[in-house]
């Protein structure tokens, strides 16, 4: 973590809160609860990992297990109908696969916890001005053309549409698509897999946590099975990288940089789309 997470924290529990109340008491509580529990943070943790405590922290106080329910719901909702245009766009496209890909990363912008009243007709226009800042495109379509197993680690609803666009371009019957065990801000979990329409496209796997990312200590034996055994790992948005970026797989990273750190991280900037390909060596 770094100095501004925190900052990034407490900002995190005022936009949960705000999806339950408009009460400025409540938000107050919510938000000195979660001051209140920041010195207890271990700070050798990953910022997804902390983040995620100031997720069950705020729910705790706001008495909704899940206050982002109703707004996945609708996003969800929105991205379907835009659905339609992203199958077209990819479909006439010269390269699909690098279409869909780019379709994929403009997704990720749908971060409820981050972005506030984000428009889906803005992202649609953006898709066909997407560039890829970090462009391992070549790499992943050689090592997809020899993939049996895909694992696809989602991240967050309403992106999960656009991430089936790009799922629906990868070979049929090798993709299994990766959801959160339990609610953790907007991401995604077995309800919004069966919403977006990817049931019959892909299988599914619960990564056996309710925690942002993928925090390969706080996840179950079956997935870590669908994990190590996977040919090829597309691991989308941020907090799947604060989780995995030094893991030794065969990892792909897909997502939209909406963090000073992670910039720094990857050496872009910010707003960037990246498509890189891990390595920790």
């Amino acid at each position: 973590m770094e100095p501004e997470c925190l900052v990034c924290f407490m900002r995190q529990a005022m936009l949960t809160a705000e999806k339950v109340t408009d009460q400025s008491e409540l938000i107050i509580e919510t938000m000195l609860e979660v001051s209140n529990m920041l010195s207890s943070i271990p700070k050798d943790i990953t910022p997804a990992e902390g983040s995620s405590m100031v997720a069950h922290a705020s729910a705790v106080n706001l008495g909704s297990l899940d206050p982002f329910k109703e707004e996945k719901s609708r996003y969800n909702a929105l991205a379907l109908k835009a659905y339609p245009f992203l199958r077209a766009y990819i479909d006439q496209s010269e390269d699909p696969l690098y279409a869909a890909v780019r379709v994929a990363a403009q997704g990720n912008a749908l971060d409820l916890s981050v972005i506030k009243g984000l428009e889906i007709e803005d992202l649609l226009k953006a898709v066909p001005k997407t560039t890829l800042a970090i462009d391992d495109m070549n790499k992943l379509r050689q090592d997809i053309g020899s993939a049996q197993r895909i694992l696809y680690l989602g991240d967050n609803a309403g992106e999960i549409i656009f991430d089936r666009a790009l799922i629906e371009t990868l070979p049929l019957g090798r993709v299994t698509f990766a959801v959160k065990s339990g609610p953790v801000f907007n991401d995604i979990t077995r309800e919004d897999f069966v919403q977006s329409g990817l049931v019959g496209v892909a299988e599914i796997v619960e990564t056996g946590s309710n925690f942002a990312g993928v925090p390969l200590n706080r996840c179950s034996a079956e997935f870590l099975d669908h994990f190590w055994s996977a040919d090829v790992i597309i691991s989308k948005g941020q907090a799947n990288f604060e989780t995995l970026d030094n893991v030794d797989a065969n990892l792909y990273f897909l997502l939209k940089v909406k963090c000073g750190c992670v910039a720094r991280e990857l050496g872009v900037e910010m707003g960037d789309s990246v498509l890189w390909k891990g390595d920790v060596a």
